[in-house]
């Protein structure tokens, strides 16, 4: 039996899909949810929620003791401030300490997620969330310095890789990663703190390689922060994403428009899919065959 902290965005906490009267969930093949947790308060809602949990509920399963501070939404940045809260690196603010897991499971996410405003600036202690706040210093400069899309991507993932070898340093817990929809270089033997990257998880389920970009809103924070490398200014805003997707399907070729042609193909291809009930997040029968496939590494 190991102890496992996970990590990661809104992929780690499992199955997501809305409520209907019944109640059940967005997936038709499976509806019933975990646990029908004032349900009443959620019936109709139109965003979606949790509705199964994830990866670590099937390593519960097997014997293991997982805790789970993934974060819907949230960037890699944020997933690593987690990760220090939780082994007493950082004062716990957000999050309880679980202070000395076998292992710590990330799923990593879109690296340009990490350009969006500070958050938790509404929490009584914003002030002391240093340990936050140095991933937003290290981000900035990145932001000011990069020469294209790409090297603010590739930066983004070096920083966090170099922060987590950092955490690792310091607690000696090994990291098992998870590709969600983000990537990492192909060469890490320069990390000592990686025992297993787990490849590609979202692009072998949608059957093609994920995009740069897999939100709206992740697209939006690039737009807000390096317009000259979109070819775009700050002040075109818009209200949904196919109102995104349209603006630029009549623009001139660039490789941002590249990159959107990609997320609109990639939103096609989760609405075609079995696995995504909620047209973005696999569902409980990838999560069960993911943790099959850890399960030989914790």
């Amino acid at each position: 039996m190991s102890k496992i902290l996970i990590v990661g965005d809104s992929n780690g906490l499992g199955e997501w899909g809305t409520l209907i009267p019944g109640p059940a969930c967005a997936n038709p093949d499976n509806p019933e949810i975990f646990r029908p947790y004032n349900d009443e308060l959620y019936i109709g809602l139109t965003k979606i929620i949790p509705v199964w949990p994830g990866f670590g509920y099937y390593l519960d399963l097997k014997g293991h003791a997982t805790v789970n501070y993934s974060m819907g939404g949230g960037s890699n940045s944020e997933s690593l401030y987690k990760v220090e809260e939780a082994l007493g690196l950082a004062p716990p603010f957000t999050s309880p300490v679980f202070y000395n897991p076998d292992f710590i499971i990330w799923v990593v996410t879109e690296p340009l997620r990490c350009l969006r405003p500070k958050s938790w600036l509404e929490n009584s202690n914003a002030d002391r969330l240093k340990d936050l706040d140095k991933y937003y210093i290290q981000r900035d400069k990145i932001v000011a310095e990069a020469t294209s899309i790409d090297d603010i991507n590739s930066q983004l993932v070096t920083m966090c890789l170099d922060n987590a070898q950092k955490i690792y340093n310091e607690t000696k817990v090994p990291w098992i990663i998870i590709e969600g929809w983000g990537k990492l270089p192909q060469d890490l033997t320069h990390y000592s703190f990686i025992k297993h990257v787990h490849r590609n998880w979202i692009d072998k389920i949608l059957g093609h390689e994920i995009p740069l970009i897999s939100s709206m809103s992740t697209a939006e924070l690039l737009r807000h922060q390096r317009p000259d490398l979109l070819g775009t200014t700050k002040n075109k805003s818009f209200t949904n994403g196919s109102e995104f997707i349209q603006y630029f399907k009549n623009r001139p070729q660039t490789y941002f428009k590249s990159i959107v042609d990609a997320y609109e193909r990639n939103i096609i291809a989760m609405q075609e899919s079995v696995h995504f009930p909620d047209n973005s997040h696999p569902d409980r029968h990838m999560h069960e065959a993911l943790a099959q496939e850890l399960e030989q590494y914790v």
